[in-house]
């Protein structure tokens, strides 16, 4: 029965695929040569397939012996991780840790984060892992991931959001736009410009597609913030509370000067392409989407349009064309991704892995990003 199967056959069929005779691969496992050939032959008896040609001098792997050798190699790979985990987590020293974020926290936020770490922790083995918002969360979700740190998303089984920062948007546009003289924009500024922008699988492409109706902006309006703020506010978490009250504050400064430009200010926006919904501003579908932030900015350094991102990534996709691309931030009002910390519910966090994700917390606000961003 394949039941019969373990972890010695897989050690042995591939020092003899490695070896390529009996012999030698008999003395690098420290067993005697009928002990190796005795393993081989209950293999292939229990899988009913030959996984060796033999000839008097060597042995070669049939056509399923190659097929079968790279999972060999990944299960024992496998098994030797997991018994390095399961000594580490023993010792509360070390182990692997799986983190799925976005690009832009992955190339600005983590690196001097992981380079501090390491250092104190040499054992602990780090895997990151690229993914848009949606699939940070599932792949917290489903085990793929120790936590995850993106945008929001919308709400899963298991899954809780724990909100890190906030990011402005504002306008990516070359530096010859004429966007890039300006020190802020109206979004009603991007009336009739052509849009480059993310997909709808993006945490940001997802927040600028939500439908909406036209609203106006008074003193009394809600400022645009997340579930996860909101939720704060009403739990009474003061940090929560003080973003709402610089929002609340910022938006009566952004209606006066919108009133100072335009007396009707305060009517909705009719016949303009950019809607303010009930989450924020609504823009029109770009002309080209991608999922990629730095294919996102070689858009922009080459004309195609520009587009509209939260700062940090931004900064992020201004790499792929150094001094040719500008920020501006867009006001009226003031929009916000919030960037937070994703888990499961139902699953503590291994002792390594919360020590990396309390570094996390507490060195990534002292690091040289855009002052804009506002830290809970």
């Amino acid at each position: 029965m394949l039941s019969s199967l373990n972890i010695r056959h897989m050690r042995v069929f591939v020092a003899v695929a490695d070896q390529g005779n009996f012999t030698a691969a008999a003395g690098v496992l420290g067993l005697g040569v009928p002990a190796v050939t005795a393993t081989i032959r209950q293999f292939e008896d229990v899988t009913g397939a030959a996984l060796f040609d033999r000839t008097t001098r060597q042995v070669a792997l049939t056509q399923t012996g190659e097929r079968f050798l790279p999972i060999a190699r990944r299960l024992l790979a496998d098994f030797e991780e997991a018994l390095g985990d399961l000594d580490a987590l023993s010792k509360g020293v070390g182990g692997k840790i799986t983190i799925a974020a976005a690009p832009s926290v992955l190339t600005r936020i983590l690196p001097a984060v992981i380079s501090e770490f390491v250092a104190a922790h040499p054992d602990a083995r780090i895997r990151l892992d690229e993914r848009n918002a949606g699939e940070v969360h599932e792949a917290v979700a489903n085990n793929a991931a120790d936590f995850g740190i993106a945008g929001e998303w919308q709400a899963l089984p298991d899954i809780a959001f724990r909100p890190l920062f906030s990011d402005r948007f504002g306008v990516l546009c070359r530096a010859d736009h004429a966007f890039a003289q300006r020190s802020v924009l109206r979004w009603s500024d991007l009336t009739g410009e052509k849009l480059v922008g993310l997909g709808p699988e993006s945490g940001t492409g997802a927040l600028m597609a939500q439908p909406g109706v036209t609203s106006d902006l008074s003193s009394d309006t809600m400022p645009v913030l997340s579930p996860a703020v909101r939720d704060a506010v009403a739990a009474g978490i003061p940090a929560a509370k003080t973003v709402l009250a610089r929002a609340q504050k910022a938006m009566r400064a952004e209606e006066k000067v919108l009133r100072s430009l335009d007396p009707n200010a305060s009517n909705s926006q009719e016949g303009s392409d950019i809607a303010l919904g009930a989450t924020g501003p609504i823009l029109p579908r770009p002309i080209v989407e991608t999922s990629n932030t730095i294919t996102l900015a070689a858009m922009v350094a080459e004309g195609v349009g520009i587009t509209v991102l939260p700062e940090l990534a931004a900064r992020v996709s201004d790499m792929a064309a150094p001094e040719k691309l500008v920020f501006v931030p867009l006001t009226t009002p003031e929009r916000h991704r919030h960037i937070g910390v994703i888990t499961r519910k139902s699953k503590s966090l291994s002792p390594i892995a919360r020590l990396f994700l309390d570094q996390v917390i507490a060195l990534a606000p002292k690091q040289d990003l855009p002052a804009s961003l506002t830290w809970y």
